[in-house]
């Protein structure tokens, strides 16, 4: 059957006959997977995605020679690709590092490896990772994330049963007082972390997302 998007793949089930001079490529590493399928269609060959019982792909069907080729091709710059790889992760960490500790100076240094970890894990649709969305506003919502889940009570409330927009709403204010303190001029009671009156702390404006609510804001961070 031909696919929808391009005519010059078929999708068949794995139990279908293997057609001839044909290589199965299971799925799972992306640099063979998306070369098999460049090369074959530059070849003008017809490609074949394999589904399982359930119409899940599970690989492609190309010609041999092509995933010969792109193996051999894969071996021989798989340390190179790896090198550059560390180096634009590297990069991305050293960067959202720096836009952490522009936005929040006073953040406890301690907390910085976990937050790094947490919102850069690869493959995590995590907000760290979410290219579409400005840097300023990606570290803004994980350092609110990991606000949100280690000094408020948000956790606590979802173990409780309480639905995760109500447990937003009560850890709101505790939230935005613990980011004022991180990102805002010094609070008398900064370490302590005290209730503060919002009107009675001068806002820093760079550690301010544009106005959301908490459930707007917990349905940009994912959380």
């Amino acid at each position: 059957m031909a696919s929808e998007t391009d005519p010059d793949e078929h999708e068949v089930r794995e139990h279908d006959p293997m057609p001839k001079g044909y290589k199965f490529v299971p799925k799972g590493n992306v640099y063979i997977t998306k070369h098999c399928r460049k090369k074959t269609h530059e070849a003008d060959k017809t490609l074949y995605v394999v589904v399982d019982g359930k119409n899940k792909p599970i690989g492609l069907r190309c010609p041999a020679y092509i995933y010969n080729a792109v193996m051999s091709e894969n071996r021989a710059t798989a340390a190179q690709r790896a090198e550059a790889v560390q180096k634009r992760d590297a990069a991305i960490l050293e960067s959202f590092e720096e836009a952490i500790l522009k936005l929040f100076p006073r953040i406890p240094k301690a907390e910085l490896p976990q937050i790094l970890k947490h919102s850069l894990k690869k493959h995590s649709r995590r907000v760290g990772r979410a290219n579409a969305v400005a840097l300023q506003d990606r570290v803004k919502l994980a350092v609110r994330a990991h606000i949100r889940h280690m000094h408020t009570d948000y956790d606590m409330l979802l173990k409780q049963g309480t639905s995760r927009s109500v447990a937003r709403e009560k850890v709101w204010d505790r939230l935005n007082e613990v980011a004022r303190a991180w990102g805002g001029r010094p609070l008398k009671q900064a370490a302590t972390l005290a209730p503060v009156k919002e009107g009675r702390t001068k806002k820093n404006k760079s550690c301010q997302l544009p106005q959301e609510s908490p459930t707007q804001e917990g349905q940009r961070n994912g959380q």
